[in-house]
Order: C-alpha cells, then sequence, then structure tokens
C-alpha cells in the first residue's frame, strides 16, 4: 500500500509542477514553447490518468520520429507543389 500512495503522490507532484517540467523538456530538446499544450488544460487531463501504466520512452524510437519529421517528410513534401509560388 504505500507503494501505491508513493507513486501517487509522486503523480500528483508532477501535476503540480507541470509549467517547470514543460520547461525542462523545451529547454532539453530545444522545441519552441508553442509546441506544447496549454498547462491547465494538460493538468486537467492528466488528471484523469494513472502515470504508472504509461509505457517507458523509448530513445531509439523517439530518435526514428526525429529522424522522419526532419528528413523523411520535408522529402516527401517536395513531391507536391507549394500553393504560395
Amino acid at each position: 500500500m504505500p507503494a501505491i500512495m508513493g507513486k501517487a503522490k509522486a503523480q500528483q507532484k508532477l501535476i503540480d509542477n507541470l509549467e517547470d517540467v514543460f520547461g525542462k523538456v523545451q529547454r532539453e530538446h530545444h522545441l519552441p514553447k508553442g509546441d506544447f499544450p496549454n498547462v491547465e488544460q494538460f493538468r486537467e487531463v492528466l488528471s484523469g490518468y494513472n502515470i504508472d501504466k504509461f509505457e517507458k520512452l523509448k530513445p531509439k524510437m523517439l530518435q526514428t520520429v526525429d529522424d522522419m519529421l526532419g528528413y523523411d517528410i520535408p522529402e516527401l513534401l517536395k513531391n507536391f507543389r507549394n500553393p504560395y509560388d
């Protein structure tokens, strides 16, 4: 039972400090602030979940997505005409 209470406390601490967490992630991954959701709305949604059930972050998967967004999608978009030209 104490382990469950500890996890619930950790989750509540994360939710309470969500703005700081977003700032840390933003700095570490060089992301613009506009890429993050509204803190209050996200806090409300996150409160309805058990964070302990989330899958662990897989760095290789994150790198694959980053490569796709940085290289594959821009290359794919070259096949379409620009409506602003």
